[in-house]
């Protein structure tokens, strides 16, 4: 023990001397602040709970959307590759760590050699004389261990450990992008579907229209007259055309609902019929605080790990200017003749210390620290402007859904109207009441409403797809307390 001792107990005694050269938490940001949502106070439901289970989708009660979703995170090649960054992200982390352990190598070698006897003498003299062969055996094992003594080796596992987390909730996000996709594409789907539904039932209602003009203009009944007649035939065209668009997005959204899923694009058809019909949705509780959403969203954790990985970078680069300390040792055993060839007078071995320390570089080790705190700056900076961005996505959902649903009572309003509007002006057209114009505005109004209140439905649809993952996923709903209920 006495041997090692003078290399051994300076290096134990140093290996604790890390530097942590910045502050580990990520900034704090004004978006925080604040009791609750601005927008979320204006809702009147429970308050909310967060569902840490991830299936969030499944609080819209929609078997059609369980089935699509299933098959989508079975499916889908882009979580295949994020999962397969997690994978590789892990296994640099266990490399990191590993390079922190001792390291331990055997070897064995073996050499025949000859000579021949009485070198030097005359070529006369030498013949004649066998040669000699020795054969030698070198059995041997070596260790080695970096003292990491300012911490280089540690900050580096920090840095990968804290890089294979974000992946980690890398991998989430995309899954809850993923899920909102199939979402989205299934909204698109069913409210195209009901607009290709209700044009075809308005080209109809159309072609109706024609056959009473044609009739009156035939029978010479009440003036009409070609313009009528004209008009008439124009309204149907103008119907008919604006099918065609909608077919097509129909078509598109099924389309980018097949990719989703990992199936081969329109190979859904066969589907349409179960993607007719959304369920309703209720009004959202109350959505908590702002600071909830750093531990509900994957990107945020994933932003404030890889701040963390920066804050490891610039340790690294510091640690860099320092000694470091190699520990290694040989042992090994030298004999010719195998039977002997672990006897302690074959025996050697050495014990090393190398400390190497780096004096001059031209100014590269001052400018990698630079650049390491210039990019935990960005990587704060990145922070920030996400949570900022969060709480943002939070309160637009909030008020979108709201302000939609406004919307919706009023379109719902306009459907009503035009439809007793264009009953009442065909009646009294047949009767020879009122001018074909009339009938013909009235028609229109009511394509533009039954349209304006299918697009506002998916609207409300896409701002709640929207809040759930502003929020991070699912809620479930809970009694309000006394101080909630008391906000205004």
């Amino acid at each position: 023990m006495s041997a090692v001792a003078p290399v051994l107990v300076p290096a134990l005694l140093l290996s604790g001397c890390a530097i942590r050269t910045v502050d580990p938490e990520p900034p704090s940001t004004a978006a925080l602040t604040g009791a609750a949502f601005t927008q979320g106070r204006r809702w009147n439901g429970a308050a909310a709970a967060r569902d840490r289970d991830g299936e969030w989708w499944r609080g819209f009660a929609d078997p059609v959307l369980d089935g699509l979703v299933d098959e989508a995170l079975r499916g889908s090649f882009d979580l295949r590759r994020a999962a397969a960054a997690a994978r590789a992200a892990e296994a640099r982390t266990r490399s990191a760590r590993g390079g922190r352990l001792p390291a331990l190598s055997a070897g064995m070698s073996a050499t025949r050699s000859f000579a021949t006897p009485g070198v030097g003498l005359g070529l006369s003299q030498t013949q004649g004389l066998p040669r000699v062969y020795v054969n030698t055996f070198e059995p041997s094992a070596s260790i080695s261990w970096q003292t990491d003594l300012f911490g280089r080796l540690r900050a580096t596992e920090r840095r990968e450990a804290a890089t294979w987390l974000a992946t980690e909730e890398d991998y989430a996000a995309a899954r809850q992008t993923l899920i909102a996709g199939v979402v989205r594409q299934r909204v698109t789907t069913s409210v195209s579907r009901r607009r290709l539904q209700i044009a075809r039932s308005i080209i109809d209602s159309r072609r109706q229209t024609l056959g009473i003009v044609e009739r009156r203009y035939e029978r010479g009944v009440g003036g009409t007259s070609l313009v009528d007649l004209r008009l008439a035939r124009e309204n149907l065209a103008a119907a008919e055309a604006a099918a065609a668009p909608l077919a097509l997005e129909m078509t598109q959204a099924v389309h980018a609902l097949d990719e989703l899923l990992g199936r081969k694009p329109g190979t859904t058809r066969a589907d349409l019929s179960l993607l007719a019909e959304l369920p309703d949705l209720a009004p959202p509780p109350r959505t908590g605080v702002p600071a909830a959403l750093l531990d509900a969203r994957p990107d945020l954790r994933a932003a404030a790990l890889r701040h963390t990985a920066a804050q490891a970078d610039v340790d690294i680069a510091v640690a860099a200017r320092y000694p470091d300390l190699t520990i290694g040792g040989a042992l090994g055993w030298r004999t010719e003749e195998f039977d002997d060839l672990l006897s302690t007078s074959a025996l050697f071995g050495n014990i090393v210390g190398e400390l190497a320390v780096r004096l001059f570089e031209g100014g590269r080790l001052q400018s990698d620290i630079d650049a390491a705190r210039a990019l935990l700056e960005q990587q704060a900076a990145a922070y920030a402007a996400a949570v900022l961005g969060a709480v943002r996505e939070v309160e637009d959902a909030l008020v979108a859904e709201r302000r939609l649903r406004q919307q919706l009572t009023a379109s719902l309003t306009q459907r009503a109207e035009a439809r007793e509007a264009e009953e009442l002006a065909r009646s009294r057209y047949s009767r020879g009441v009122d001018a074909l114009l009339t009938v013909l505005e009235t028609e229109r109004r009511r394509a533009n409403a039954e349209d304006a209140v299918l697009r506002v439905q998916g609207s409300i649809w896409n701002a709640r797809i929207d809040l759930h993952l502003a929020l991070g996923g699912r809620w479930s709903a809970e009694p309000e307390t006394a101080a909630e209920t008391a906000t205004p």
